[in-house]
């Protein structure tokens, strides 16, 4: 998979979690990236099972790992969070692959 920029991740995520969710009646551009998924207050609301098929999903799709659950919790908080977490790890494989 060739570098995505913060804003593809950010979008592939939000059509990763539709796709993962069964979600399908809503559109990537209504999920909000900053407000957290599991609160409520965002345009979908996911809970502790989403959570694991996300992670899971994000795992696959970004060929990155999640494997502390504290940690998957503290990423997997908003659409921001997880695309930092990939375009970071996205940049360290690049560095150490050179």
């Amino acid at each position: 998979m060739s570098e995505l920029t913060l804003q593809e991740i950010k979008f592939e995520t939000k059509r990763l979690i539709i796709n993962t969710l069964n979600m399908g009646t809503i559109n990537p551009e209504e999920i909000m990236d900053d407000i957290p998924l599991l609160s409520g207050d965002n345009v979908i609301t996911i809970d502790s099972i989403d959570v694991i098929e996300v992670v899971v999903a994000i795992q696959k799709k970004f060929n990155v790992r999640i494997n502390d659950q504290n940690l998957a919790r503290h990423i997997i908080n908003t659409v921001d969070t997880i695309a930092e977490f990939v375009f970071a790890q996205q940049n360290m494989n690049v560095i150490s692959t050179h």
